[in-house]
């Protein structure tokens, strides 16, 4: 009768402890320093705000990341390093042991020396949150719950990879970097074919695909986790399964790889000759889009540049894959450049098929009948505005809306050529634009362009003056919450800040903000059009994101200027004309090369100053008057009538023949 003996063995774990022991040390060590110490840190301080730390992750988040992201690693390298030397492989594998029994034992030891360490700072957190009364109602055991559960998972899986790597080499230093590039490529490879596409495919749109790819590296999430709302859990319960099963499958893998291992493989780059190819091809994709990237973004998509980053980057990390593989840099021999022949064949093939848009995506434009709603809108407010679910975009099912972004989406295709030479034009005021339709069969269809405003203002003027387009703008938007107060902040000096705190002002100028915001014509969206100041956004309260809630204070909000007159309470709001004692003009041709580029600096560069008496014309000068440059001719110097001086500049088309004729 056969005895049934455990698949532990006492004596490899053991022998795991003795040796690499000091890695549990550290370990507990690094993550005592990040979380009890800082939270007594956090007690004896004056000046805290509790509520910011309402999760463990809270805690040193940075210093969390880096030690998650080091010791389980560090640990995965130097349990299996003896699989990477011959005479180590060799002497293991002589004894009476079954190979699967060797890995899982020193799989066990690993998660026994980085859990422990999990779970004694758990318990000794515990105890030293129940010190600080404060954090009673804040940091819950359910919450260190969470954090324990979360942290065991992330560290199981990151020791997990580290494993399964060192299953495919046989070298210990290629074992750390391929795993640290294992751990990056994801996101890394997604991004940088994403940048290509965006080049490559006119129309081609990354608006919501930027969001997702962070899905894609757990670094990310994880040094994110403070720049986030105050949530329950910072990892989501499908994340933190879905890590769990990955976990699970890692370690199947890694037995797999194990027992099908050549021993005598040892001291080589890549053991498997199947995942040879996959490596060397691997990183001459690699390094094609990265030699793509570089030379488009240095050259303003130049194709005789982008051509020659994707050779020579492609040749360059094919040769480096080949002498790592060969091990030496002998490598210049006919033989060895077959491979990079036939897959630069293959790649030029896809890369004129995309080119020359084979599969029509560029053309591609749905129906009316086959739209249910439209999004048009600025990419990176769309970025800004997908960070929060407070703000979620607002589709428009609109005929005449839609038929209007459908009409703009067929000029933009039609004048490709055009439109894609004047991307490059500094001076062009423009944006990145997404156009996104929902169509009725459920699915959406989204495209992303160069839009510069003054060649499509015909195309554009009845999109953006449209109530549905400027619902979607964040000033817009931020009206919409609860909110406390408004805060009016003039640029002028002559000006005072006051803020509008009282329910019943703030419900009527809420409502002329409105009203304001959405009677804007196209002039006012997309030219540089003068500033008062801007209005400074108080939430109600904390359930709000974390948003930079500031709205321009235009100078054609003219009925905020006349709600201001009518409060008695409210002097000196902005600069008046009668404010304005003395108004001197000068024009600067050629701006000199200065450090800071400051209105004042560019005024004393004028070749001569004259004195404006005319009250229409100073009237003129104020109204049309910006307080950032604008690359123009005429800068002012206004002296106001509390003894301070204020510079702007007007730009030319505003500036009267009259003042010209100044400077003949």
């Amino acid at each position: 009768m056969k005895s049934k003996k455990s698949f532990f063995s006492i004596a490899i774990i053991q022998q795991n402890f003795r040796q690499h022991g000091w890695i549990g040390i550290i370990y507990l060590l690094c993550l005592l320093f990040a979380i009890p110490l800082e939270i007594l840190q956090i007690a004896s301080s004056d000046y805290v705000i509790y509520k910011d730390f309402a999760n463990y992750f809270y805690f040193n988040t940075e210093l969390q990341a880096l030690f998650l992201f080091t010791i389980p690693i560090a640990a995965g390298l130097l349990l299996y390093r003896y699989m990477h030397t011959e005479s180590s492989v060799d002497m293991i594998h002589s004894l009476p042991i079954r190979r699967e029994k060797i890995f899982f034992n020193h799989f066990m030891s690993g998660l026994l020396l980085l859990f422990i360490p999990v779970i004694i700072t758990a318990l000794t957190t515990y105890f030293a949150t129940a010190t600080v009364e404060r954090f009673d109602s804040i940091l819950t055991i359910s919450e260190l719950l969470s954090w324990t559960i979360i942290y065991l998972i992330l560290t199981s899986l990151l020791f997990s990879i580290t494993v399964v790597i060192g299953m495919m080499t046989g070298m210990s230093s290629a074992h750390a970097i391929l795993t640290y590039i294992a751990l990056f490529l994801p996101v890394g490879l997604v991004t940088v074919i994403i940048y290509n596409l965006s080049f490559l495919l006119y129309g081609f749109s990354t608006a919501f695909i930027e969001k997702k790819i962070e899905y894609l590296s757990i670094f990310h999430q994880f040094i994110h986790l403070n720049l986030q709302e105050e949530i329950a859990v910072p990892f989501s319960l499908l994340e933190t399964t879905i890590y769990l099963i990955l976990t699970i499958v890692f370690f199947i893998c890694g037995i797999l790889l194990y027992k099908a291992r050549h021993l005598e493989r040892a001291t080589d780059v890549i053991v498997f000759p199947i995942l040879k190819p996959l490596f060397k091809y691997g990183v001459t994709f690699c390094s094609m889009l990265l030699g793509g990237s570089y030379f488009s973004s240095t050259t303003s998509n130049d194709w005789g540049w982008i051509t020659f980053g994707y050779i020579s980057a492609g040749l360059l990390g094919y040769v480096i894959a080949e002498m790592i593989l060969q091990k030496t840099w002998r490598i210049f021999h006919y033989r060895s450049f077959i491979g990079f022949i036939g897959y630069s064949i293959i790649m030029l093939f896809i890369l004129v098929s995309i080119r020359n848009d084979v599969f029509q995506y560029e053309k591609k434009l749905p129906d009316m009948d086959q739209i249910s709603e439209v999004y048009i809108g600025d990419k990176y407010e769309i970025s800004n505005l997908n960070d929060y679910d407070s703000f979620p975009l607002i589709y428009s099912d609109s005929k005449m809306y839609i038929q209007d972004v459908r009409n703009l989406h067929e000029y933009l295709i039609a004048e490709k050529d055009m439109l894609s030479e004047s991307k490059y034009d500094e001076y062009v005021h423009a944006q990145e634009m997404v156009i996104t339709y929902r169509l009725k069969d459920g699915n959406s269809f989204t495209r992303e362009y160069f839009v510069p405003f003054h060649l499509l203002k015909d195309q554009l003027k009845p999109i953006i003056e449209s109530k549905e387009y400027k619902m979607n703008l964040p000033e817009y938007k931020q009206l919409q919450k609860k909110l406390r107060s408004i805060t009016f902040t003039p640029y002028d000096p002559f000006g005072k800040p006051f803020t509008i705190t009282d329910e019943t002002e703030l419900k009527e100028l809420i409502e002329i903000l409105n009203e304001e915001l959405l009677s804007q014509t196209i002039d006012d969206l997309i030219s540089s059009t003068g500033r008062w100041g801007y209005f400074d956004i108080h939430y109600e309260n904390s359930e709000t994101p974390y948003y930079t809630a500031a709205i321009d204070w235009k100078r054609s909000f003219k009925r905020i200027d006349e709600w201001i007159a009518k409060k008695e309470h409210i002097k000196h709001a902005h600069v008046q004309p009668q404010h304005i004692e003395k108004a001197e003009i000068t024009r600067v041709k050629n701006h000199q090369e200065i450090d800071v580029y400051s209105l004042e600096e560019f005024f004393h560069q004028g070749e001569e100053i004259h004195t404006i008496t005319a009250q229409e014309s100073i009237d003129k000068l104020l109204e049309y008057s910006i307080d950032y440059d604008v690359d123009g001719q005429y800068y002012i110097k206004f002296t106001l009538a509390n003894n301070t001086y204020w510079y702007v500049t007007v730009e030319d088309k505003y500036i009267s023949d009259e003042i010209k004729a100044l400077f003949k």
